[in-house]
This record gives structure tokens, sequence and C-alpha cells, in this order.
């Protein structure tokens, strides 16, 4: 596909991409400032709505998501919670690999199929996706029960047991990307984003709830593996009615046609984009998982998830900001791209020193609330803020180089960090423990930053991130 396509829809992919998915965070002083953002595109009426509302799906998953973190901690305690962490980042990272990269590229090819009324092209790319997902989701089922049966008799029961109920979940976590993003290409943001963001982490707390007061089971990792198991097929399942409801009639109508050449061009360096920042954001819980240290895992897992709270701010900031940079691109009006970077810096920054702030000041009495173990995080999560906080004054730079048609460049910069990132944990766990591994997944924070920075003023020849206010003054407010 030409670099024209891909930015016209631009705006849709980055929704699914938007920097592994954390979920985004709208503060009520950002709205006018996000406005400002849309000014002057023709399209900004249903883009704001579909922001608006994606961005109130975020928020709300978020709140589920602390208060299922909470509730779990504080039920199955510091070592079961790390063997728990552990294994979900395993299964979290075999789902996305398992993908290929299609529900990333899906937004790309569904809605350029669609325009053009390509109905065989759309039937055919949602079913290669779907098939050649699942098939490897099974593959890697298949190998990973084989190999902890086969290392049974090294790994304690629990942490055994956990991985094999986790990977079972592996292939509805990955059929649930790729549907979830045919139903985001066929314009139903929220649908697509409700079931992961709302109904996964909500059903998830009910049932470890509900087994905790009925004692009923077992107070451990297991749990908390079973749930995410049931609440991983009903999140499929819910998407799935989505996708029948929305799913145009014409497709029915057609014989699938299938050009796998044109497909895997643009999603192999999503796929490494996608797994790379996966491996950034779980290198530390997975090396002390390694380790042997799942007590230490659960307290650094706890510690990592509050500190992604400040990286919300520039998610939502993200939403808005990514659509934007294609259109000004396409245009090449390169002083509205200096001038939106710079206004998306500083509204990252805003935002997330606004939540960095009490994080870091009230950090041992917020882990305290998850149990007296938990307060060992605090300077955990003092080191990863003060990182999410240079992130922020960089804004979405990932989003700039992508939406300008350099998917490549930034693979390339991500896989390298996110090695740095594993391979500065492994080295300085032996050293510093869980604190040598925040201080290394800091640094690779930050050295991503900034040879993204160094890429978009050389490559782009635009001033990155905070810089850029110096060579324009952003208008916050309208």
């Amino acid at each position: 596909m030409t670099r024209n396509s891909d930015l016209r829809l631009g705006g849709r992919e980055a929704a699914a991409t938007d920097e592994t998915l954390k979920g985004g965070f709208a503060p009520a002083m950002a709205a006018p400032a996000i406005k400002a953002l849309f000014a002057g595109s023709g399209q900004s009426q249903p883009l704001r709505r579909a922001s608006i509302a994606a961005l109130a799906v975020y928020f709300v998953g978020a709140g589920l998501t602390c208060m299922a973190q909470l509730v779990i901690a504080r039920i199955i305690g510091p070592e079961s919670y790390g063997v728990y962490a552990y294994v979900l980042a395993w299964v979290t990272m075999l789902a996305y690999l398992s993908t290929l990269g299609f529900h990333v590229s899906l937004l790309r090819f569904v809605p350029a199929y669609q325009v053009k009324e390509e109905w065989a092209l759309v039937r055919g790319v949602i079913q290669y996706s779907q098939r050649g997902a699942a098939g490897t989701a099974i593959t890697v089922v298949l190998v990973g029960v084989c190999s902890i049966v086969a290392l049974n008799g090294s790994l304690r029961p629990e942490l055994a047991l956990t991985f094999l109920i986790g990977i079972a979940a592996v292939p509805f976590l990955t059929l649930h990307f790729i549907v979830a993003s045919v139903v985001r290409a066929f314009g139903a943001i929220t649908a697509a984003l409700a079931p992961e963001r709302i109904v996964r982490d909500g059903l998830l707390l009910v049932i470890v709830a509900a087994v905790f007061w009925g004692d009923l089971y077992r107070l451990d990792a297991t749990l908390a593996m079973g749930a995410t198991l049931f609440s991983s097929i009903a999140m499929l399942g819910l998407v799935c009615i989505f996708l029948r409801r929305l799913r145009p009639p014409a497709l029915d109508h057609a014989r699938p046609t299938y050009t796998p050449g044109d497909w895997w061009r643009p999603t192999l360096p999503l796929t490494v984009i996608m797994i790379a920042d996966n491996l950034m954001s779980r290198s530390a819980v997975i090396s002390l998982g390694l380790v042997g240290n799942t007590h230490d895992a659960g307290i650094f897992a706890l510690a990592f998830n509050m500190a992604i709270l400040i990286s919300l701010p520039r998610m939502a900031v993200a939403t808005a900001f990514a659509p934007t940079v294609s259109a000004l691109f396409a245009r090449e009006d390169r002083t509205g791209l200096q001038t939106l970077s710079a206004n998306a810096a500083c509204l990252s920054l805003l935002g997330s020193a606004c939540v960095a702030i009490p994080l870091i000041l009230l950090a041992r009495p917020l882990l305290a609330w998850f149990g007296h173990d938990f307060e060992a995080g605090a300077p955990i999560l003092t080191i990863l803020a003060l990182g999410q906080v240079f992130a922020a004054a960089c804004g979405p730079q990932q989003h700039l180089i992508t939406m300008t048609g350099h998917e490549r460049a930034g693979a390339a910069i991500l896989a390298v960090c996110a090695a740095s990132s594993f391979a500065g944990c492994i080295f300085m766990i032996r050293w510093f423990g869980m604190t040598g591994a925040a201080f290394a997944t800091t640094a690779a924070l930050v050295g991503w930053n900034v040879a993204m920075g160094i890429f978009i003023q050389r490559g782009l020849h635009l001033m990155p991130g905070l810089a850029a206010s110096f060579k324009t003054v952003p208008r916050l407010w309208i």
C-alpha cells in the first residue's frame, strides 16, 4: 500500500496501537486543549464524539483495573500475586504474538476495502487473520503445555497450575484482539473497547470477590488466573455478538479473496512494535519471575500498575493527536505539525504531572492499602513515576513516527530499547534486586524517548517534545 493510503487510515490504526494499549484518561482541564487539537478539521465532530466515548471507556476501565488489582493483591498476598503477575505477563505476550500483528493491520485494510466496496477482500482479510491467529494460538498452547509438563518437576505446584490455566486463555485473548479490531474497523469503537476495558476486569473482580466471601476455593494465583480465563471467554463471546450485529450485509454474499502478500508487508513492522512494547513494559516482572523471585515480582507489578496511571493522560492526548498528524502530514503542513507536537507534549506533561505528584508523595500509604509487604514498592513507584513524567514531556512521539509512514524506523528503535530493557533488568536484578529492575526499566524508557526525539529531529526535521515549545509557542486553550 502507498504512504497516502497509510495516512488516510492512520487515525483508526492509532486507536489500536496506542503504545500497547494501556488505556487512557482525560482530565477535565484537558478537554479544551484536546478540542484545540482538532480545530480546523472538517471531520472533527464525529471524531471528537468517538474520542470522548473511547476515553470514557478507558477511564472506567482504568478504575476497574485498579480495583481488581487491589482486591486480588489483598486477597492472595504478595507471593501468589507475584506468581499471577508473572504468568499473566507471559500469557499477554503470547496472545499478542499469536495475533501475528493482524489486530493492528486490520484497522488499515478493512476500512480501505470497505470504502471501495471490495467486500470479497474484506471477508478475505478477516478470515485469513482469524484462521492464522487461531492456528498460531493453538500451536502456542500445545508447545506451552508440553513445556510445562516437561518442567513440572522443577516448578512449584502453584506456578505450574497457574501456567496451565493461563496458557489455556491464550486462544481466547488472541481471537478477542482480532475480532475487536474488526469491530473497531467497522466504526464501533466503544463496542470494541468495552469488553476488554470494562467487562474483563469487572468480571474478574466479581469472581475473585465472590470466591473469597463464599470461601469456595483456595486463595492463590490459580484462583486469579482461573477468573482471568473465565473473563477472557466471556469477553470474546461479547465482542463476537457485537461483530455479528455490526457486520455489513454485503459480506454475507461475498466470496473471500486473499492477497496475503499485500497484508503481510505493513503487518511485520507493526508486529515488531507490538511485541517490543509488550516486552519492555513487562521485562522487569518476567525477569524477576525467571530468577524465581515471585515475591518481588508481585510487589514490582503492583508498583508498575500504579505508575502506568501517569501515562494515561499521554494516551488521552495521543487519541486526538494521531489522526491529526496524518491529516497535517498528508497536506505537508510542517508548521502545523510543529505546533501540534508542542501542544501534545505540553498537555501530556501537564496531565501526567497532576497524577505523578500525589502518587510520589503518597507512595508508601497508597501501597500499604494492598498489604504491609507492598510498602517495599514505594521506591520502585517513585523511580517508575519519574520515568513516566519524562516520557510525558516528550509527548506521543511513537504516533508521530508511525503516522508519518516511518513504521520500520519506529519498530527498530523500540525493538532495540525493549531488548536493552530486558537485558538491563536481568543484569541489575543480580546486584540491586527489584530496585535495579526499576532503574533498568526507567533507563530504557528514557532512552527510547531520546532516540525517538533524535529521529524526529533528523528524519522529520521537527523539534521533538517540549523542545518544540521553544520553536513555536503552543496555543493550549481556545
